[in-house]
């Protein structure tokens, strides 16, 4: 039995990794994956620049290069039944941000230092709701933090995960397709509606970043997935723990992101500690998260061999690609092999 965990933001560019890496200081994690034996780096897709998504995507038997989130997400929220109908229609993540404006661009911010409080969720989308009647579209909150589109019929947008946006230009990541001006459309009239919207002014008054933008990803119709690979899901995500309810998997083998599984079946955790990092190119933050790291493996690693586990899969992820590690639970007589974090965390080294 194998437990996996997921890392993404992992995996340093080439052309930064030799000077972020040469500060990076973890000797016990340094030690342990010299031993580990080094799996396949496998690329990701190209619109979705998140690489252990489409890791994970694939492992369920989803269909497609693309990851479809949104509708997965919105069931694993949603245990209603009565409401869960919007889930067979295309359903979006349609999340607010921010646009901060740069020397010569529009950078894609986060909220998550300043987020919308249930009223100014609220507010917002009762203002953008009501310019997309007769669209074709309409805003589904489950909660003031989980926003969602339902289309009547079904877009063809090719659009970027608001996680892997951040930081970024946003013309550099806006939806494209040939649905992609109907959105734009709309997303143009909420924007100068919320311009001069009572939330904006008393944000923008107290020092709040506005919220200028409606993120669009993710979309899709639910489908069940083909197979469950993992027994047991330790993670919040509702992402993930859609998919796994769509593969077949019970509610009571999805636990919380600090458990212990038992060793039944392979189990699969995320630790997304350096992802933000990552994202934003914020490699001193970055290298900051690397201790806790090494402390996170190495629990998982006693915690997993304590309870039977053969092997722990580390599967290291970028932004093109991913790479996996088997770590094993009696590597420790491969005593002489020796690796600096920089053979391991530079993406696009597979030797």
């Amino acid at each position: 039995m194998r437990w996996f965990v997921i890392v993404p933001g992992a995996l340093v560019p080439a052309s930064l990794a030799p000077d972020v890496l040469a500060a990076a200081t973890a000797p016990r994690l340094a030690r342990r994956l010299a031993r580990a034996a080094r799996g396949e780096e496998t690329a990701g897709d190209e619109n979705t620049h998140l690489p252990h998504l489409d890791w994970l995507w694939r492992a369920f038997g989803g269909p497609g290069r693309t990851p479809v989130t949104a509708p997965y997400a919105w069931r694993a929220l949603n245990r209603d039944s009565a409401t869960n109908a919007a889930a067979e229609s295309q359903l979006w993540f349609c999340e607010p941000a921010h646009l901060a404006f740069a020397r010569d661009h529009l950078l894609v911010a986060s909220l998550a230092d300043a987020p919308l409080d249930p009223g100014e969720s609220q507010a917002l989308a009762a203002a953008a709701d009501e310019l997309m009647q007769g669209s074709g579209a309409s805003l589904r909150l489950l909660d003031h933090a989980h926003w969602f589109l339902q289309v009547e019929t079904p877009w063809q947008i090719e659009t970027v995960p608001l996680s892997a946006a951040l930081g970024r230009s946003a013309y550099e990541v806006l939806p494209t397709g040939p649905d992609a001006p109907r959105w734009r459309k709309l997303l143009n009239e909420i924007q100068m509606c919320w311009h001069a919207h009572p939330v904006n002014d008393a944000r923008e008054a107290r020092g709040a970043p506005t919220v200028n933008a409606l993120w669009l990803h993710g979309g899709g119709i639910w489908h069940p997935l083909p197979r469950a690979p993992f027994a047991t899901l330790l993670s919040d995500d509702p992402v993930l723990r859609g998919w796994a309810l769509a593969a077949g998997l019970a509610p009571s083998a999805l636990l919380a992101a600090d458990a212990t599984p038992a060793a039944n079946g392979d189990a699969l955790s995320v630790w997304d500690g350096l992802q933000s990092s990552a994202a934003a190119g914020g490699w001193d933050a970055w290298l900051d998260r690397v201790p806790t790291l090494e402390a996170v493996i190495e629990s998982v690693c006693d915690r997993a061999f304590a309870a039977g586990f053969a092997s722990v899969e580390l599967v290291l992820a970028g932004s093109r690609s991913a790479r996996r590690l088997s770590l094993g639970a009696h590597d420790g007589w491969r005593f002489w092999r020796r690796a600096a974090l920089a053979d391991v965390f530079r993406e696009g080294v597979t030797e």
